[in-house]
């Protein structure tokens, strides 16, 4: 596996920007892309629009969305990673797509003009910020009046669970909410969402839960699997977790992939939808 990471690359991203990451990334938003369109449809992503993709990462979002949004719609999408969006300028010039434009750029200290989006869609990215009422502000800021954020956040992050029960998972699900929270992310952002969304102008007008169960041998299964064996290195790594622990982990989820009557059921995805006054 080639990480072919840069020192200051982690810096960007606290799960790292390397070839690894943008293939687990790729894999992630195969995944969840049922779930994604029917979200985009429900916040009024279509024909015409201009959406801010938030924290877009390597662009596979971007990319959809730009197909959502013609004819004449515009994607802008913004990412503090170079790399990602490096990677995103190439796979539009690969599909010759005119529709999306790409910066590197702090969600913390968005430089979009006032008033210029339609929506604001966000997913797992709030959660790793240290100050996500700044992005709540600026969004606020760039959305025309009556625009939508959208927001795909994670809440409740501990009771995720894996079946049959595993004391070796407990223990990362642990390492993992102690290495985001030390970096000033927050897995439980969710839940304190709606309240700084009010704040700042954007009132409320849906949310809802969204709970998945993967399987063992279910292509959902993929999804947990290719996180932990790229970030739970990374938690030994840094002194969140025991080699001991790291190997404990890995019999234990070994064991689970091939027992069929095993599921992970991931932690509680928020879905809220906010229009600008």
């Amino acid at each position: 596996m080639n990480t072919s990471r840069n020192p200051t690359e982690a810096d960007d991203y606290v799960l790292g920007t390397h070839d690894a990451e943008v293939k687990r990334l790729g894999l992630q938003h195969r995944l969840w892309s049922a779930q994604t369109f029917a979200f985009w449809e429900r916040a009024g992503i279509g024909p015409g629009k201009t959406v801010l993709d938030l924290g877009c990462g390597p662009g596979y979002t971007s990319l959809d969305l730009a197909g959502l949004v013609a004819p004449g719609g515009h994607v802008v999408a913004v990412d503090a990673a170079e790399r990602f969006i490096d990677h995103l300028k190439q796979r539009q010039a690969s599909l010759s797509l005119t529709n999306v434009e790409s910066h590197v750029m702090d969600a913390q200290k968005l430089e979009v003009a006032p008033a210029s989006v339609d929506i604001v869609y966000s997913r797992w990215v709030l959660c790793f910020v240290s100050s996500p009422e700044a992005v709540i502000e600026g969004v606020a800021k760039v959305l025309r009046p009556g625009g939508i954020l959208a927001v795909q956040e994670y809440a409740n992050y501990a009771t995720q669970t894996l079946v049959p029960e595993s004391e070796a998972f407990q223990r990362v699900v642990e390492a993992i909410i102690k290495s985001w929270r030390q970096r000033g992310g927050d897995p439980d952002i969710g839940l304190r969402l709606p309240a700084m969304m009010e704040k700042h102008g954007l009132q409320v007008e849906a949310i809802q839960p969204l709970h998945r169960i993967a399987r063992s041998g279910s292509p959902l299964w993929l999804w947990p699997t290719a996180f932990m064996r790229s970030f739970v290195p990374t938690l030994v790594a840094s002194g969140f977790l025991s080699e001991e622990e790291h190997q404990a982990f890995e019999r234990d989820w070994l064991a689970h992939s091939n027992d069929e009557t095993a599921f992970y059921w991931a932690p509680p995805v928020m879905e809220i939808i906010a229009r600008k006054s």
